[in-house]
């Protein structure tokens, strides 16, 4: 919750205090500048977060100010304290790091400017209004019963292909993918039945999840399937089961939503994804702050969008060509 607008009487009512303040200052604003700190621009779900959270945002009025931080957690830093010095009245926040995030929050704070996270996450306690996100813990649990019901009774052999270490959305998307793998084989036949024979790390690109693919294929030829944090990387696996002749073996999961990855699905090459729309979420973004600027002061901690699986049944539905994503 965004503590800034809490209106309780802590310490003889600072924090009504604070709020008042907080809320003139962005709604008083003569002209309303937001500044975005994306994570970074390699890939194209974060190409397109930037470009609509642009769109939403000057369609609005305000004044938009994106920064790269080229998944380098002391220029996003930087990048942020830049963007406070040049006036920004408002924030969203990809971070690259919980720690480093923790740490532009509190910085940015104490100018009394809000903050909204989007795409990734901070630990609860964080002082922002909220957290934009998809619902990757239920949409991810769906993608796991749908591959528990795909395999049935055969065991599964899963490698799991991981952003980067201490990733909080990653190891969200994947353990409740696993989870629901168990939920879906304790329904059908009440034990388990999968083993993650390794995980190795992609790097939330193509050629990361080719290299990681291809160390897995080397290392575990006995894998049946796969599980990737994010489609980029995903599409990377397939070009290295394509090339061992393995894409009909080799059942592949993983979570975003790039429409590269429904072509994929509907091609037979990937099984499902779960979307992580960027359109969507920015345009959430843009409307929190249009309620911050109006003056509401309460936000659950989490805003998030719609879960989705997609798969062979829906995947020519959703699918768009000229998608940004």
């Amino acid at each position: 919750m965004f503590r800034g607008f809490l209106t309780t009487v802590l310490k003889g009512g600072a924090a009504l205090a604070a709020s008042t303040l907080l809320v003139c200052q962005v709604a008083n604003a003569q002209e309303f500048t937001v500044g975005f700190s994306n994570r970074t621009l390699n890939g194209p779900y974060f190409s397109a977060l930037t470009e609509h959270v642009k769109t939403f945002a000057e369609a609005e009025g305000w004044k938009v100010i994106s920064t790269d931080a080229r998944a380098d957690l002391n220029k996003q830093i930087a990048d942020v304290e830049d963007m406070v010095a040049r006036g920004i009245n408002a924030l969203i926040l990809n971070p690259q790091d919980p720690a480093a995030g923790m740490r532009i929050v509190e910085q940015v704070r104490r100018k009394n400017i809000p903050v909204v996270i989007i795409d990734s996450d901070l630990a609860i306690g964080a002082d922002v209004v909220t957290r934009v996100a998809s619902d990757n813990a239920k949409t991810n649990q769906l993608i796991g019963e749908y591959a528990a019901t795909q395999f049935a009774d055969t065991p599964l052999k899963v490698a799991l292909i991981s952003g980067n270490q201490g990733n909080l959305v990653g190891h969200t998307r994947s353990s409740n993918f696993f989870l629901g793998i168990m939920d879906g084989q304790l329904r059908r036949s009440a034990k388990t039945n999968f083993q993650i024979v390794t995980q190795v790390w992609g790097g939330w690109d193509q050629q990361g999840g080719l290299k990681a693919m291809e160390d897995v294929l080397a290392a575990h030829p006995e894998i049946n399937a796969v599980y990737t944090e994010n489609d980029d990387m995903a599409l990377g696996a397939v070009h290295a089961l394509r090339a061992a002749g393995r894409l009909k073996d080799v059942r592949l999961y993983s979570y975003d939503g790039n429409k590269n990855a429904y072509k994929a699905i509907i091609d037979g090459q990937m099984q499902a994804t779960g979307e992580n729309n960027p359109k969507l979420m920015a345009q959430m973004a843009v409307n929190l702050l249009k309620e911050v600027k109006a003056g509401k002061t309460q936000f659950p901690d989490y805003s998030y969008t719609p879960p989705l699986m997609v798969n062979g049944d829906n995947a020519k539905t959703v699918y768009d060509e000229k998608s940004l994503f």
